[in-house]
């Protein structure tokens, strides 16, 4: 019977450990000293000696915040099953409905008389770092390093990172100048080989504020590799409500090093010291690291979350150019857009700038849909410049190619349509071009800004385009940009404003129409004949046609060019092969090269 039971004990203690193993333990810090039982130091150290996901989880007694100050450098969290340091876990904490902003935090863990350290310092992956305010630590405030294999799949998640409990003082990290820290910084150590990699990390709904030099840095390195990192949600240079200036000391956020592939998406960022996101490489006679790649869209940059001015110090977003010396170009194939707001920044809205060493080093960034208002000096600046003046043929070349803008010829607004017409003079094929169409909020130049996205359209083989549009009336004015074939944008072009339709005669004095338009046909319903008119301001290939309701051409009315006018033909009910068609509804439909209008005609017989 005692063998019995003492094998009974030994499967228990068995099934404890493998429990353990798979699901990992739960430790839980009860006071704030740094050392010794129930302190967040030991439960760290434990977490890293034990296998499977554990959990860090906070029960400290009395009212909070409650304030933890390392005296030295917290253990790097190196367990490769990870674990959750959940500060949300301590009584009175939450994220609320809408963290950074509705959040309410407990735990502090600052960083004053801890040394050269960072506050966390992450080299594992499947970490979760939430509910947590991290301050005035000398180094990152949170540190996620590449390692063999890689360091993925980590989350920071509901902290306050370089403020306050508040979040309403700045208190941030970096506070020994010594290098340019973060506060949360993802990298690869210098002179790492290629298997030392961080990827798939998330930064979401952080308050990231005060920190010396960025507010989220990420950075490759090579030959290591940083890549499909994901910064969202998150306030990044303000206090918690949004409104107030707590900007980070250089960008808000930093994409660098050859790091490629991340994304920058929904987050608020205003009073930063430098821009509110810069990407850039890096070059020097023996480096050349080229950043690629990255998507930064449905932000708000240099606004409070209420919309007023929060502007960054420099460019809403810098490609090529860190601060106000740091040329680094070296940066190609970045997208900004769709629907960043970006706005009353210190600078441009957005400048791409390429390093002297080469004139394709800062190419391919594509900038699109987004709205560009209120700057200091430009919407877009392709070289640092000012408004770079279209050149014959689009031979130069520098950042984005120096990409030809478009040229509007006209915009007349007619019956709630505005009929938009001009060219581009680009040096690849034109018809593989997008024009975008942008309501102005105009700046000093007379060239943008676009501050409101209307449409895009394609221009033909010969760079002829146009356009019909809603959403502008008599007095607004438009400006556009051009994206080529290989993704580089232009700037935006001259503003022309919209007005109402001149009246032009043709050669048999007969009234060209300024718009497009085809009118609802006569009769309708109709039994035997219908008449259907339509208006071309502009000569071209027209194609009118029957659709019945499963989408099939049932006559084929018009397909061939036409003059510039109003034109009239009609429907006798007969299909292709000269055959009634039976009582139903049917599409009529009018396309050419830039527009496209249906109607509704209904049959009874």
């Amino acid at each position: 019977m005692k063998t019995f039971k003492f094998f009974i004990d030994i499967l228990g203690i068995i099934l404890i450990f493998y429990a353990g193993y798979l699901y990992g333990m739960t430790y839980t810090v009860t006071n704030t000293n740094d050392f010794g039982d129930g302190s967040l130091r030991d439960a760290m150290t434990m977490a890293n000696n034990s296998a499977g996901l554990d959990t860090i989880n906070f029960n400290i007694p009395g009212p909070g915040p409650h304030t933890i100050f390392p005296n030295a450098k917290l253990p790097i969290l190196f367990d490769l099953t990870g674990v959750l340091i959940d500060g949300l876990s301590q009584p009175g904490a939450s994220a609320g409905a809408n963290p950074p902003a509705t959040a309410v935090l407990m735990i502090e863990i600052n960083g004053m008389y801890a040394g050269a350290s960072h506050g966390f310092d992450i080299q594992s992956p499947n970490n979760t770092i939430r509910g947590l305010v991290i301050n005035n630590f000398g180094q990152n405030g949170i540190s996620i390093l590449a390692i063999s294999g890689g360091t993925y799949d980590n989350l920071v998640y509901c902290n306050f990172i370089g403020t306050d409990p508040a979040g309403v003082l700045g208190q941030g990290n970096g506070q020994n100048h010594a290098s340019f820290w973060a506060g949360v910084y993802i990298t690869v150590p210098l002179s790492s080989p290629p298997s030392y990699t961080a990827y798939h990390n998330t930064i979401e709904a952080n308050l990231i504020a005060d920190n010396y030099t960025e507010g989220v840095s990420i950075a490759s390195c090579p030959p290591g590799d940083v890549y499909e990192n994901e910064v969202t949600d998150n306030y990044i240079g303000t206090d918690i409500t949004g409104k107030m200036d707590l900007g980070n000391e250089h960008d808000g956020v930093y994409i660098g090093e050859r790091a490629h592939d991340n994304q920058v998406r929904n987050n608020l960022i205003g009073g930063n010291d430098y821009s509110g996101v810069g990407i850039m490489g890096y070059y020097d006679s023996e480096t050349q690291w080229i950043t690629y790649n990255n998507h930064v869209f449905e932000n708000i940059i240099g606004l409070t979350i209420d919309f007023n001015p929060l502007p960054n110090t420099r460019e809403g977003v810098s490609i090529g150019r860190y601060g106000a010396t740091g040329l680094w170009g070296y940066a190609t194939n970045n997208t900004i857009g769709p629907e960043n707001i970006i706005a009353c920044n210190g600078r441009n809205g957005i400048l791409v700038e390429e390093h002297g060493s080469n004139s394709v080093n800062t190419d391919s960034n594509k900038i699109t849909q987004n709205a560009i208002y209120d700057n200091t000096l430009r919407g877009i600046d392709l070289g640092n410049n000012g408004v770079t003046l279209n050149d014959l043929g689009d031979i130069d070349a520098g950042a984005n190619q120096l990409l030809n803008f478009p040229v509007i010829d006209s915009a007349y607004c007619n019956q709630g349509q505005t009929t938009i017409t001009g060219t581009i003079n680009i040096d690849t094929n034109p018809s593989q071009a997008v024009v975008e169409i942008f309501k102005v909020k105009s700046d000093a130049s007379g060239y943008g800004e676009g501050k409101e996205f209307i449409d895009s359209t394609s221009p033909g083989g010969t760079g002829n385009w146009n356009i019909v549009v809603t959403g502008l009336a008599v007095g607004d004015s438009v400006t556009a940009t051009t994206t080529d074939n290989g993704s580089n944008t232009s700037e935006f072009c001259q503003n022309v404003a919209v007005t109402a339709p001149t009246p032009v005669l043709n050669e048999d004095k007969k009234l060209i129409p300024a718009t497009f338009y085809l009118s609802q046909n006569f009769p309708n319903p109709f039994n035997n004949s219908t008449k259907i008119t339509y208006q071309l301001p502009i000569a071209g290939k027209v194609k009118l046609q029957i659709y019945n309701t499963e989408g099939k051409i049932v006559r084929t009315l018009v397909d061939g060019y036409k003059e510039a006018g109003e034109h009239t033909i009609f429907w006798n009910g007969l299909d292709n092969d000269k055959k009634c068609v039976s009582t139903d509804v049917y599409v009529i439909q009018i396309q050419t090269e830039s527009f496209v209008s249906s109607k509704k005609a209904l049959l009874i017989k």
